[in-house]
C-alpha cells in the first residue's frame, strides 16, 4: 500500500471511530460489587408479626401465578402520595404500588407547577407477584392479577403499607420514600398453611417510551450481576425477552438523564428480564428471586432498595456506597471506561464551577471549550507540524513513486527509508487525534447526561439536552469546518476531497440530532480551530506555507 493510501486510510479511521461511536451506544463500564455479601433471609413465625394498621396503600401483580383460585377482592381502591423536596410517589393499592413518579425540583416543573412524570407508566407499576418458573412449579402460592390490596395504617412518615392474604399466603408490602430519590420496599411473605410451601417472589416495573424521541436519546433496560452490566434496547427485546440469570445485583430502566432501579439488599435476585410490548411504547423489567421454601407459619422478608431519579454521578455513587450496588454503572462512559469516567467527572466539576461564575450553562460550556482547547493545543500543533513536514518531502515521495512504480516492495522500502531520514511519521498526523479521542468521548458522555442542562435554554436553543430545532448550529459548524479545510495547506486531490467534503459533511449530519449542549461545544471548538488556522496563515503567505 503506498503512502497516499495509508494516509487516506489513517484519516478515514480517525473520522469513522468518532462517527461510529456517536451512532452506537456501547455498554457502560462494568461495575464491581463486593461479593462478600451473603444472602440474608429473615425468617420467623408469622404469628410473631402483628398485621399492622390501616392508612393507604397499593397492590400489584405483574408476573403473578394466577389460577383464578383467589376470591375476587371487594377492598376499596385507594390512593396516596409520598413526597419530599425532589420527588413524589403517587401510590395506589390496585394493580401496582406506583401510579406515578413525579420530579419535584423547580427545573422539572411546568408552568402549571406540575412535575415531570419520570416513568410515564400507563398503568400502576412496581408490581408484586409470584413467578411460576420455567417448569411451572416455581410457586405454591396463587395471586389474582387484579387484586386490590388492603391498606394498612402506618405511624411512619412517607410510608405506604399494604396487605393481601388468601387461605395459603399473606403478603405485606411496605413502601417508604426516603431522602432525595431513594426509597425502600419491604415485602413480607408468610405461609399460612400447615405444610411447607415454595415460592419465587417477582417484582415488575415499567418505563414508558416517548412517542417522539431523539435519535441520540437512549431507553434501555439493564441488569447488573456485579461482574457485568447487560443492557437491552427496545430493538434488542423486540422479538425475544432479554434475560440475565445468577446473582442479579440490580435491575434498572433508564433514559439518558433518568433511571429507575430496584436494588435487592443483602439478597441477590436470581434472574432479571427485560421486555417490551407489541406497540413498543414501553420497556418492562422483572426481577425474580430464587425459589424459597417456607415451613408452616414461617415468614420471609425481602428488602429492596429503590432509586427513582436523575443520573447524577454524585447521587448514584452516594447511593451505591450505602447500598453496595454500584448503580453508577448505569451511566454510559463509552469505550474508555474508567479513563472516561475520571475525565468526565473532572470536566463536570469544571463546568459547574464556570456556571457558578456566570449563571448561564451555555456560557459555562463555552468556557469549558476554551479550557479543553488550550489543554489539547500542544497535540494539535504537533499534528499540524507533522502535516507540514509531510508536505515538505512530498516531491521526494513522488520521485520514489515514479522511479519504483511497478515494484511495490522496493517502493515501500524507499519510502520507509525517506521517512526515517526526514524524521517523519506518516501516521503522526492522526496520532494526536487518537490521543484526544478519550477527551471527546468523555465530553460526549458528560454533556449527554448532565441533568442540569435539562430544559435549560441558551440563545435560540430552548433546551440544551435536545437538538437544535432550527439546525443553525450544525449547518454553521459544517460551513466553518469547510472553510477551515480551505485555509489549510494544499493536499493531493483525494485528500482534499476527503478533508473538505467528507469530514464537514459527516460532522454536520452527526450534529443534526445531537443534544445542543454538545453541539455548542463542537461549534465553539470549530470556531477556535478556525481562528488558530487564520492566525497561522499569515498575510502575504500562501496557505501551503503555514503550519498545519
Amino acid at each position: 500500500m503506498d503512502t497516499q493510501r495509508r494516509t487516506l486510510l489513517a484519516i478515514l479511521i480517525c473520522v469513522l471511530i468518532w462517527f461510529v461511536y456517536a451512532w452506537i451506544n456501547p455498554p457502560p463500564e462494568n461495575p464491581s460489587r463486593d461479593e462478600s455479601k451473603t444472602a440474608a433471609v429473615e425468617k420467623k413465625s408469622a404469628s410473631d408479626d402483628a398485621p399492622a394498621q390501616d392508612e393507604d396503600a397499593d397492590e400489584a401483580a405483574d408476573p403473578v401465578a394466577d389460577d383464578g383460585s383467589s376470591p375476587v377482592s371487594t377492598v376499596e381502591r385507594k390512593t396516596g402520595r409520598l413526597e419530599n423536596e425532589l420527588v413524589a410517589f403517587d401510590v395506589t393499592n390496585a394493580g401496582g404500588l406506583l401510579e406515578r413518579v413525579e420530579m419535584r425540583s423547580p427545573q422539572f416543573l411546568d408552568e402549571s407547577g406540575k412535575g415531570l412524570d419520570l416513568l410515564g407508566n400507563r398503568k400502576p407499576t412496581l408490581t408484586i407477584g409470584f413467578d411460576r418458573g420455567e417448569d411451572g412449579e416455581g410457586t405454591d402460592f396463587r395471586f389474582k392479577r387484579d387484586t386490590v390490596w388492603e391498606v394498612l395504617e402506618s405511624d411512619q412518615a412517607n410510608e405506604w403499607k399494604l396487605r393481601h392474604q388468601t387461605a395459603e399466603v399473606e403478603v405485606v408490602a411496605t413502601l417508604t420514600l426516603g431522602v432525595a430519590y431513594e426509597g425502600l420496599l419491604k415485602v413480607r411473605v408468610a405461609n399460612k398453611t400447615g405444610e411447607t410451601q415454595r415460592h419465587r417472589l417477582a417484582l415488575g416495573s415499567e418505563f414508558a417510551l416517548p412517542e417522539e424521541a431523539s435519535r441520540y436519546d437512549i431507553h434501555r433496560g439493564m441488569c447488573s450481576t456485579g461482574e457485568d452490566v447487560e443492557d437491552f434496547s427496545v430493538d434488542d427485546v423486540e422479538d425475544e425477552t432479554g434475560r440475565v440469570k445468577g446473582r442479579v445485583h440490580w435491575m434498572a430502566l433508564d433514559s439518558k438523564y433518568f433511571v429507575s432501579a430496584l436494588v435487592p439488599e443483602n439478597l441477590d435476585a436470581s434472574s432479571c428480564a427485560i421486555s417490551t410490548n407489541e406497540s413498543q411504547n414501553a420497556l418492562f423489567g422483572r426481577l425474580t428471586f430464587a425459589t424459597e421454601e417456607l415451613g408452616p407459619n414461617e415468614a420471609e422478608t425481602y428488602t429492596i432498595g429503590l432509586y427513582f431519579g436523575t443520573k447524577e454521578i454524585e447521587r448514584l455513587e452516594t447511593y451505591s456506597t450505602v447500598a453496595g450496588a454500584h448503580l453508577e454503572g448505569s451511566i454510559d462512559w463509552g469505550w474508555f471506561g474508567a479513563l472516561n469516567r475520571t475525565l468526565g467527572k473532572l470536566m463536570l466539576r469544571l463546568l459547574r464551577w464556570f456556571y457558578s461564575l456566570t449563571g448561564i450553562w451555555g456560557v459555562a460550556i463555552l468556557l469549558l471549550t476554551v479550557v479543553v482547547k488550550a489543554i489539547t493545543l500542544p497535540l494539535t500543533l504537533k499534528q499540524m507540524n507533522s502535516m507540514k513536514r509531510m508536505k515538505e518531502i512530498q516531491p521526494k515521495i513522488e520521485e520514489i513513486k515514479e522511479k519504483y512504480g511497478d515494484d511495490r516492495v522496493r517502493q515501500g522500502q524507499e519510502m520507509q527509508a525517506l521517512f526515517q531520514r526526514s524524521g517523519v511519521n506518516p501516521l503522526a498526523g492522526c496520532l494526536p487525534l487518537v490521543i484526544q479521542m478519550p477527551i471527546w468521548i468523555a465530553l460526549y458522555a458528560m454533556l449527554g447526561t448532565v441533568v442540569e442542562l435539562y430544559r435549560e435554554p441558551f440563545l435560540w436553543l430552548p433546551d440544551l439536552t435536545g437538538p437544535d430545532p432550527y439546525f443553525i448550529l450544525p449547518l454553521a459548524m459544517g460551513a466553518l469546518m469547510f472553510l477551515q479545510t480551505r485555509l489549510q495547506p494544499a493536499m493531493d486531490s483525494q485528500q482534499a476531497r476527503m478533508m473538505s467534503i467528507m469530514m464537514p459533511g459527516i460532522f454536520t449530519v452527526m450534529m443534526l440530532f445531537l443534544p445542543s449542549g454538545l453541539g455548542v461545544y463542537i461549534f465553539a471548538n470549530v470556531v477556535l480551530s478556525l481562528i488558530q488556522t487564520v492566525i497561522q496563515v499569515r498575510p502575504g503567505k500562501p496557505a501551503a506555507a503555514a503550519e498545519s
